[in-house]
């Protein structure tokens, strides 16, 4: 039996966490954790082990998204971080890629948006997996 997938969703406002858990929650493949700043993500790092997905907004109270995600990659090189913004610039997105996010959301995004991203990482991690079991 595979084992559930822990999805973190990293936003200060409370109806995007809402609606990203509802939406999520409807597949019992994702288990969900959700923090609304630095403090409760640092928590829930600290007792959950092996967090697959971080949905990260890049606009925080008192720390920049891009810090979290380099606090995260640091934590867990593996892990697949998609940055949300509502405020995107292009900038902002190279920045986030190059600094290991493996996708970018503007804000307000549709949905099947985050359908897509969970197939790719889906299938990369089906990938990996297959080169790693041929070495």
């Amino acid at each position: 039996m595979k084992e559930k997938s822990k999805i973190l969703i990293i936003d200060d406002e409370p109806s995007i966490r809402e609606m990203l858990n509802t939406y999520l929650s409807r597949n019992d493949n994702y288990l969900i954790f959700e923090a609304g700043d630095i403090r409760e993500t640092t928590e829930i790092l600290k007792k959950e082990e092996n967090i697959d997905i971080v949905f990260l907004d890049i606009q925080l109270p008192g720390v920049h998204g891009i810090e979290i995600l380099k606090m995260l990659k640091k934590y867990d090189d593996t892990v697949n971080v998609v940055m949300m913004s509502g405020y995107a610039t292009e900038e902002m997105a190279i920045e986030s890629l190059k600094q290991g996010a493996y996708d970018y959301l503007k804000k307000p995004f549709d949905l099947t948006q985050v359908d897509s991203i969970l197939a790719s990482i889906e299938i990369s991690d089906i990938d990996e997996t297959d080169v790693d079991e041929s070495l």
